[in-house]
């Protein structure tokens, strides 16, 4: 399938009421057989039915034209998202702006541009469930699978990521569904952080997983099945990482946070880097139990 075709299989999906691409399986294979007689595969995502839908504890498709505000906030939760925020240096170059958040083409779209604000060279997106200044966490939940389909920008200094926070405002706890660092394109970085901050460092198991294909040249799915006896990381459905140390594992409500930061401990943004670089979300799920 080319590119405009994919485009027009999206946009049939998108006048699509949810409830319908929900439960009518029959309805999305139609629509995913007429995409593909057209021509031949694309970067965009494959059009497939949602597993176990009637059990999705959070979802979203992003098939509107713009950002649903009752289940993001645009920036961490102590800052105010219409100034922006920032984890800061050593390590991320960025500011995060509202206004390099948008959706379109059935989308999220993080954009990160070589952009002056509040004395960063560059600006991005982040969004998160969790709560702002002024409101509660948008959704929180305790256990369950959690997934994304995305699509990662090329290039040294990308550094996108799919992870949890707790709700009640502490760190660590962290579980990392997934981190990406643009100068080692193959590798999905699993981790999960835990126990007490000492000297500025805690304990933490990672896992460097060489998934044999550079990730920014194609959609993938990345999920975490977080449970209170196992943590366990997948990519594209099979299995990475299993973590059980039980004490260790988070026990507390979470939140989701998705964003694409600039820098890393891999490599920074060079002459070859292009910008604006842009990383696409298909969804964001949310089960109990992984379908």
């Amino acid at each position: 399938m080319s590119f405009a075709d994919a485009v027009v299989v999206r946009r049939i999906l998108d006048i699509i009421p949810q409830p319908l691409r929900r439960k009518n399986s029959r309805l999305l294979t139609f629509v995913a057989l007429a995409g593909s007689a057209l021509a031949q595969p694309s970067a965009l995502p494959p059009v497939l039915a949602i597993p176990a839908a009637d059990q999705l504890a959070f979802d979203d498709e992003f098939d509107g034209q713009t950002l649903d505000l009752s289940k993001w906030y645009r920036c961490y939760s102590y800052a105010d998202e219409n100034v922006g925020c920032t984890n800061g240096p050593p390590l991320e170059l960025e500011w995060y702006r509202k206004q390099n958040i948008s959706v379109t083409g059935g989308m999220l779209h993080l954009t990160a541009k070589k952009q002056q604000s509040h004395g960063y060279g560059y600006t991005s997106g982040i969004i998160t469930t969790g709560p702002s200044p002024n409101s509660p966490a948008r959704f929180t939940f305790q256990y369950g699978y959690m997934e994304i389909s995305a699509k990662f920008p090329p290039g040294n200094g990308m550094w996108p990521a799919f992870w949890l926070l707790p709700a009640d405002g502490t760190w660590p706890p962290e579980i990392d569904a997934m981190e990406w660092q643009g100068g080692t394109p193959t590798i999905d970085y699993a981790t999960i952080h835990w126990g007490v901050q000492r000297h500025g460092h805690h304990p933490s198991s990672g896992t460097s997983y060489d998934t044999g294909v550079d990730l920014s040249a194609g959609f993938h799915t990345y999920g975490v099945d977080w449970q209170a006896n196992s943590v366990v990381w997948y990519f594209d459905g099979q299995a990475i990482k299993t973590f059980k140390n039980v004490n260790d594992i988070p026990h507390k409500p979470m939140y989701i946070l998705l964003n694409l930061a600039i820098g890393g401990w891999i490599s920074f943004p060079d002459q070859s880097t292009k910008f604006p670089a842009t990383m696409l979300v298909d969804y964001v799920r949310v089960w109990p139990q992984k379908p």
